[in-house]
């Protein structure tokens, strides 16, 4: 009677250290499939912020000017001066090449008409003389020349680039990006009826949408790209 009993603890004895083994055993693979799975999700989160920053550093706002270099386009108007016109045509002319960018000169093309010239002497129907690179895209107004990629930057107005907000001497720059869509307005801030202008760009597409005008709306110039 006392060996089965001996016997018996034993058995007892190891059962409970299986048991223990197995439940070690058992926490140990769990605890190493935890581990590998955030290891995996790290890894996925890393290859996600890879992806992200690789796309943030090949985005080129060259994407966002008219795909045709030298070509006409027809814009649907909505506001043009006091001329009865449902649309005109906007030339886009390469001017020069430089090592950062091109040059580009986009104007309406629309007869002499009254409100044309702002304070007598600049040209409305001149959107602007436009230096595009991968960076932003830069405008100069009232050129009869090529500016030089120095000229562009020392004194041009950044026009596309990612969102920014500057106020230099009364002349405000405000730019919006949402990616697909890069809007600008440069407006004249230091009187209510101040000279603004605002241009949407979009990319693949090129400049979509542009207006001008006074701060009252007086003599306003609105046109929009035709099957934009």
């Amino acid at each position: 009677m006392r060996n089965k009993t001996i016997i018996v603890s034993l058995i007892s004895i190891i059962m409970l250290t299986s048991c223990g083994k197995s439940e070690s055993v058992y926490k140990e693979a769990e605890d190493y499939n935890f581990k590998e799975n955030v290891v995996t999700e790290n890894n996925q989160e890393e290859d996600v912020q890879e992806e992200v920053v690789e796309d943030n550093a090949t985005e080129s706002f060259k994407d966002y000017f008219y795909a045709d270099e030298d070509n006409e386009y027809t814009y649907k108007v909505i506001e043009f001066l006091d001329e009865d016109v449902s649309e005109v045509s906007v030339e886009v002319k390469k001017l020069d090449e430089y090592d950062n960018g091109n040059v580009y000169a986009v104007n309406i093309e629309y007869v002499d008409c009254p409100g044309r010239y702002y304070w007598g002497t600049s040209d409305r129907f001149n959107i602007g003389t436009f230096y595009v690179t991968e960076e932003s895209i830069y405008v100069l107004f009232d050129r009869t020349d090529t500016p030089t990629e120095e000229d562009f930057i020392e004194s041009g107005n950044i026009i596309c680039s990612q969102d920014m907000e500057q106020n230099v001497d009364g002349q405000l720059t405000r730019i919006t990006n949402d990616g697909d869509t890069c809007t600008c307005l440069l407006s004249n801030t230091l009187t209510e009826s101040g000279f603004y202008s605002e241009y949407e760009w979009t990319k693949g597409k090129g400049l979509t949408y542009f207006r001008s005008g006074y701060g009252a709306e007086g003599e306003p110039i609105e046109i929009k790209m035709q099957n934009e």
